[in-house]
């Protein structure tokens, strides 16, 4: 670990202007950390962590089957930081959430998204399955409740980009419908992760032929999810390119939070400086935050108090 590497990487999140914890706040990061595993080495924990450290509820992507790189972290950032993961799915990926237990309460829900498998029937029609099952946890924080959605959508070319769009559409249906849903848990979901959105782009006129790819981002918003402009906007591979990581939610008349700001750390430049394989021994996508205002529940259910 370098103290030179360390100082500059701190500028970096200085220079991402994240506000700071309020009793009325809370700060999100989501970050596909390439190949997570117990090979990492030390000096990319250290940086990491130094991310990390700054945010209350972590969502972390593509990590490995034996866990050994959440156990190195979880040594680095100290016992306050509890961990919730998946079981390995698709490609060996857990997905995980990691949260500052002296601000944030895990609340009860712990859960891997499934669609509809038609229920061993003829007559109902299965649904597409996701590759990598999205990850779903509850928490709290100044008596708001709140439901984070983790997701490490398929990543296919060509053909199977198709594949890529009815994944994003099916996460995007089930939260509109968990959020309507008035005996659910709460109705206030954030979706955050690895999309594998390459373009943003405005709604698409009809056409008779339209690149798939350039249709990612629209089959995300169709159920109503909102996407801040700020991470509209923030594109999140390593050259700033393509914009593979959202961090998207559903508004209502009712709802105990709102967004505040919102963007990307770039530690390009800082961290493993002129070492062609940052984006092996790092990772290859910058951290995406957000910050949510919150408001205390009016009427939440009485579980786990």
């Amino acid at each position: 670990m370098s103290k030179t590497e360390l100082k500059l990487l701190q500028k970096r999140i200085t220079q991402a202007k994240i506000p700071k914890r309020k009793r009325n706040n809370f700060r999100l990061l989501t970050w596909n950390i390439r190949n997570f595993h117990g090979r990492k080495e030390s000096k990319a924990i250290s940086y990491i962590a130094k991310i990390i450290k700054n945010f209350d509820v972590i969502a972390i992507q593509e990590v490995k089957d034996e866990l050994g790189g959440i156990e190195k972290l979880q040594r680095v950032l100290g016992k306050k930081y509890r961990f919730l993961f998946s079981d390995p799915s698709g490609n060996g990926e857990r997905l995980v959430f990691c949260y500052d237990s002296k601000k944030i309460q895990f609340t009860g829900l712990a859960a891997e998204i499934v669609m509809a498998p038609g229920q061993g029937k003829k007559t109902v029609p299965a649904e597409l399955e996701f590759a990598r099952t999205p990850y779903m946890a509850s928490f709290r924080t100044n008596g708001c409740n709140f439901i984070l959605v983790t997701v490490h959508i398929y990543y296919g070319s060509g053909s199977a980009v198709r594949y890529r769009g009815a994944e994003i559409k099916n996460i995007a249906k089930f939260l509109e419908k968990r959020s309507g849903d008035v005996d659910s848990l709460d109705s206030d979901y954030i979706a955050c992760g690895d999309f594998n959105i390459e373009r943003v782009r405005a709604k698409i006129r009809k056409r008779k032929k339209v690149d798939p790819l350039d249709g990612l981002f629209e089959l995300l918003q169709s159920k109503g999810l909102i996407i801040p402009d700020e991470i509209k906007n923030s594109p999140s591979n390593l050259s700033q390119t393509r914009h593979f990581d959202q961090i998207a939610y559903h508004q209502y008349d009712d709802s105990t939070i709102s967004f505040v700001d919102g963007g990307i750390i770039d530690f390009v430049g800082t961290v493993y400086r002129g070492d062609k394989k940052l984006r092996y021994k790092l990772t290859d996508h910058l951290p995406m935050w957000a910050v949510f205002e919150t408001t205390p529940d009016e009427n939440p259910k009485f579980i786990n108090p």
